[in-house]
C-alpha cells in the first residue's frame, strides 16, 4: 500500500487534504478532508482518479466553503450525525452571503455515520469526537496493507485527521481523545491555536451576568454555532448558580438549537420574530447573530438599545469583526475562538506518539517552526501542493530533507516514546454524541462565579439600620411580627416607617429605577436630576401605583 498526502489551499486556510491510497494491485482511493475555500479537485485529480469519499470535520464555514462544487463521482459527504443536522441549516444560510456552488448537491451526499465505514475493501473511516464546536469530528481512518509483516492487528495501520479540535468538550460533545485500542501512526494535525480561550470565556460570563443581573437589556452577538454553545454553557452556569436567567436566541442561533433539539435552562427559542420588544427585556439575555452588526438580527437589536445607557451590546468575535463604536449603551468585545493552546498541540502528539505529523491549518512560518518542534516523530511542514508520500512498501516515510543518521535517531525516539503510550484495550468512547455539560471541563470557573453570583441575597433590615450619622439603627424592636396573612408590602412599609423616624427628609421627589449588582444588593439609577450629593442618606418611598420608586 502506499499512502500520500496533498494540500489543497495551502494559501486560503490550508485545513484541506487529499489523501490517496494506492494498494498493490493499482487499486486506488482519493478521500478529501474538509472542502475549505479555494479547493479545486479537478485540477488535483489524475485522469485515472475518481473521489472516493470527503469528510468533512465540522460546520464552520472555512471548511465546507467549497463543499458543494467538489461534490463529484457519486462520492458521499462522511460527517457526524450532529454536524450533519447543522449543515442542513448552515448551508442554506451561508448561501444568501457566499458562493457556495449547488448545495443541494452537498445535501444529498451528505451521509451521517458513528462507526466504522468502508470506502473500499481494506480502507474503513470512523468519526471521533473533537470538542472545538458543537458536533465537530475527527476521523480515524484505517488501512490493511498485506506487505506488512504486524500480524497482531492483521496489518492494520491507523491515519487520524483531527480537523479543528480541544482537549476541552464543547456544549456537551466530547473533546478528542488520545487513547485507542491501536496505534496512531500517523496524524493530520490541525494547528491552529488559541492561549487566551478559557480568559475570555470567563471574562464574558462575569460581564454578561453582572449586567443581567443588575437588570440590564443584554444583547450578545456572535457567529450562530458560538452562539449555541454559548447559550448552553450560559443556561447552565445560571442552573448552577441556582438564579434564574431568561435566555432568548433568535435567528440562525435558535434554528441550530431547535434543530439539535436541546433542552438549557432558561433558554427560549424565537427563530423570526417582528418586534425587537418582544425578545428583549429587562434581564435577559437575548443571543443574535453575526457578530458584526451591521445585518440581520443583531443589527436590529443594536439599533433597539444603542440609546438606553443600561443596555449591554456584548460581540463575541471569531473572526474579524468590528468593534461597534459611537452609540449610548456599553459596549464589549471580546475574542472567544475556541481553539487549544500549543501546550495541547504538544501534549496530543506526545500521547499519541505518532511515526508521522502532517501540520494544517497553518501556513509559513507556523509550519516551518512545526517542522521543529517533535523530534520523536516526522513532522511535514510542507508549505506547497506537491504531493508527498507518506507510507510505502511497510514503512512510514522519512520526509527527503532528513538525513538518514537524523531519520534513524528520530525513529529510536518515537520507539521509545510508544512504548510509555496510554493504551485503551476496551476500544473508543461513542463517537460524537452529546453527553452531559460538565462546566469545568469546559473550562468555566464555576468557583469564581459563585464566589460573585453564588451568595444568597442578605436582608439589610434583619439586625440595623444605619442613620446618617452612621450610627446602628436597631429596627428589630419596632418592626412588627408577621402574621401568615401579613403582605410583603405591609412588612417593608413597617420597616421603612422604623427607619423614617432617623432621617432627616428633604421635601424634593425625583423618579428613580431600582437596580441589583447580582449580589444581593441594591441601587437607584435617578431619572431626574436631584439636590443631593455622593454620600447624602436619603430615605425612599415605594410607590404602590405604578412601581416608580420616589426619592425625597
Amino acid at each position: 500500500m502506499r499512502v500520500s498526502y496533498q494540500h489543497m489551499n495551502i494559501r486560503s486556510g490550508n485545513e484541506s487534504t487529499l489523501l490517496r491510497f494506492t494498494a498493490a494491485d493499482g487499486t486506488r482511493a482519493c478521500v478529501l478532508v474538509d472542502a475549505g475555500g479555494a479547493v479545486d479537485l479537478d485540477s488535483a485529480l489524475g485522469d485515472d482518479e475518481y473521489l472516493n469519499a470527503i469528510l468533512l470535520t465540522h460546520a464552520h464555514i472555512d471548511h465546507y466553503r467549497s463543499l458543494a462544487r467538489n461534490v463529484r463521482h457519486n462520492a458521499p459527504i462522511y460527517t457526524s450525525p450532529a454536524t450533519a443536522t447543522l449543515l442542513e441549516q448552515t448551508l442554506p444560510e451561508a448561501q444568501k452571503d457566499n458562493d457556495l456552488g449547488e448545495i443541494s448537491e452537498a445535501m444529498d451526499a451528505l451521509e451521517p455515520i458513528d462507526d466504522w465505514t468502508a470506502v473500499l475493501a481494506n480502507l474503513d473511516v470512523r468519526p471521533v469526537s473533537a470538542g472545538h464546536t458543537p458536533g465537530a469530528a475527527g476521523f480515524i481512518i484505517r488501512f490493511r496493507d498485506r506487505t506488512t509483516t504486524d500480524e497482531l492487528l492483521n496489518g492494520e495501520q491507523h491515519i487520524l485527521a483531527t480537523g479543528d479540535f480541544t482537549m476541552r468538550p464543547c456544549a456537551g460533545f466530547p473533546e478528542l481523545q488520545t487513547t485507542y485500542p491501536f496505534d496512531i501512526d500517523a496524524v493530520l494535525l490541525n494547528a491552529s491555536t488559541e492561549d487566551t480561550y478559557r480568559t475570555a470565556l470567563n471574562e464574558s460570563l462575569q460581564t454578561v451576568l453582572e449586567r443581567a443581573y443588575a437588570g440590564s437589556q443584554v444583547v450578545i452577538a456572535t457567529s450562530s454555532l458560538t452562539g449555541l454553545h454559548y447559550a448552553v454553557l450560559l443556561g447552565h452556569t445560571a442552573a448552577a448558580l441556582d438564579r434564574e436567567l431568561p435566555i432568548t436566541m433568535v435567528g440562525q442561533a435558535a434554528k441550530l438549537y431547535n434543530a439539535l433539539k436541546l433542552d438549557v435552562p432558561g433558554i427560549e427559542t424565537r427563530e423570526v420574530f417582528e418586534r425587537t420588544a418582544t425578545v428583549l427585556e429587562q434581564g435577559r439575555v437575548t443571543i443574535a447573530g453575526p457578530e458584526t452588526p451591521q445585518k440581520g438580527s443583531a443589527s436590529r437589536l443594536l439599533n433597539a438599545i444603542k440609546d438606553d445607557p443600561t443596555g449591554v451590546f456584548v460581540q463575541l468575535a471569531t473572526g474579524d469583526a468590528v468593534p461597534v463604536t459611537n452609540v449610548s449603551c456599553t459596549t464589549r468585545y471580546i475574542e472567544l475562538r475556541n481553539h487549544p493552546s500549543i501546550e495541547t498541540i504538544d501534549r496530543v502528539v506526545r500521547e499519541l506518539a505518532p511515526k508521522q505529523v502532517v501540520i494544517k491549518h497553518a501556513v509559513g512560518d507556523t509550519l516551518k517552526r512545526f517542522q521543529r518542534r517533535f523530534d520523536h516523530c516526522f513532522t511535514w511542514g510542507t508549505n506547497d501542493e506537491d504531493i508527498h508520500r507518506l507510507y510505502e512498501a511497510g514503512e512510514w516515510q522519512a520526509p527527503e530533507w532528513i538525513a538518514e543518521t537524523a531519520a534513524t535517531q528520530i525513529r529510536t525516539r518515537q520507539w521509545e516514546r510508544a512504548q510509555n503510550q496510554p493504551f485503551d484495550p476496551d476500544g473508543m468512547r461513542s463517537p460524537v454524541r452529546r453527553d452531559a455539560v460538565d462546566l469545568e471541563a469546559e473550562g468555566v470557573d464555576l468557583d469564581a462565579l459563585e464566589t460573585t453570583f453564588g451568595r444568597p441575597a442578605t436582608d439589610p433590615y434583619s439586625a440595623s439600620a444605619s442613620d446618617g450619622d452612621g450610627t446602628a439603627v436597631d429596627v428589630q424592636e419596632d418592626r412588627p411580627q408577621r402574621g401568615e396573612d401579613d403582605s410583603i408590602e405591609a412588612e417593608l412599609l413597617a420597616r421603612l416607617e422604623a427607619i423614617e423616624t432617623k432621617l432627616d427628609r428633604s421635601e424634593e421627589t425625583v423618579r428613580a429605577r431600582v437596580l441589583t449588582d447580582g449580589n444581593g444588593e441594591q441601587f437607584l439609577h435617578l431619572l431626574e436630576q436631584a439636590d443631593i450629593e455622593a454620600g447624602d442618606t436619603v430615605e425612599i418611598i415605594v410607590s404602590g401605583t405604578d412601581s416608580e420608586e420616589t426619592k425625597r
